[in-house]
């Protein structure tokens, strides 16, 4: 023991685990770690593990395949116990490696619906849906669609919510209305506001389909000299920290992200415990929360 202090040996954890078959190590990877959501997400989901007694390693693949592909041969070397993946759209064969190594795996957030294996998501359609349909009971029948790429099922299900409610209400769908992009996602809900504002028939509210797109679309209005919401309604969808700060504050969608993160972390640690546990799929709802970004069309 002198001698370890003298020479501050720390033991290996990769050593230990050669031996134990455990290295009390997760590996927790999201596909932007600079998005609120998701450094929420990692957030409670690196708080459960460590109250439980395991450490994170907290990666970002930025929505790349090839960076989720080397992330996870790293956590692999590093013999972690289990995963816990949001993944990207292209994951099937990622995540066929990590259970080929006998890794558990939860998914959280987004589904990979062909693999049976633990998830636990929210109900994007029904949020979605309950946002789409108190903007048409408020009276909108033109409105705008901002959306993140659809490489994921949780902005595909979004968008079919939407479509539900339109469906249902007898709107028929603009294709001008619609706009998908890949620019950094304040950006992308600034321009393409703008672009909505400048055209000869601009829609009454603007649905956001996250809330960092949704504070881009407010600021684009301000610009433009709107008054809020008067002359424009504005929605987002996660609700992050930020949708309670913005001028006006933002309605959007909730999602219970903490209580996603710990679910996620407390199905990973039993599955590690009980491999032949039956796969379970966890799906939470999402509440609408409603603010001072939207009113009747004016």
């Amino acid at each position: 023991m002198e001698a370890m202090e003298a020479l501050r040996y720390q033991p290996s954890a990769v050593a230990r685990g050669l031996r134990t078959r455990e290295t009390r190590s997760i590996g927790v990877l999201v596909p932007q770690l600079s998005q609120p959501f998701f450094s929420s997400l990692a957030y409670a989901i690196e708080r459960t593990l460590f109250s439980h007694g395991y450490r994170a390693f907290l990666c970002s693949a930025e929505e790349d395949a090839a960076e989720e592909s080397a992330y996870i041969d790293m956590l692999l070397s590093q013999r972690v116990d289990g995963l816990i993946l949001v993944p990207t759209g292209q994951s099937m064969a990622n995540v066929h490696r990590v259970l080929q190594a006998k890794v558990c795996v939860v998914l959280v957030d987004r589904d990979l619906p062909m693999l049976k294996i633990d998830r636990v998501l929210s109900d994007n359609f029904m949020g979605a849906y309950g946002l789409a349909r108190h903007l048409i009971d408020l009276g909108h029948r033109r409105i705008g669609i901002i959306s993140a790429p659809q490489h994921s099922g949780s902005i595909s299900r979004r968008v079919a919510g939407i479509n539900r409610a339109f469906q249902e209400a007898e709107i028929q769908p603009e294709q001008d209305l619609f706009v998908e992009g890949a620019l950094e996602q304040f950006e992308l809900g600034f321009s393409v506001a703008q672009q909505f504002l400048q055209s000869s028939r601009p829609p009454t509210a603007v649905m956001a389909l996250n809330d960092v797109i949704a504070v881009g679309a407010l600021h684009a209005a301000w610009k433009a000299g709107l008054s809020l919401p008067r002359d424009l309604s504005v929605t987002g969808f996660d609700d992050i920290s930020l949708a309670r700060y913005t001028m006006p504050e933002l309605t959007t969608a909730a999602q219970p992200v903490f209580e996603m993160g710990r679910k996620a972390a407390l199905r990973l640690l039993l599955r590690i415990q009980k491999p032949d546990l039956k796969v379970r799929r966890t799906l939470l709802p999402i509440s609408l929360v409603i603010r001072g970004s939207i009113a009747p069309p004016n």
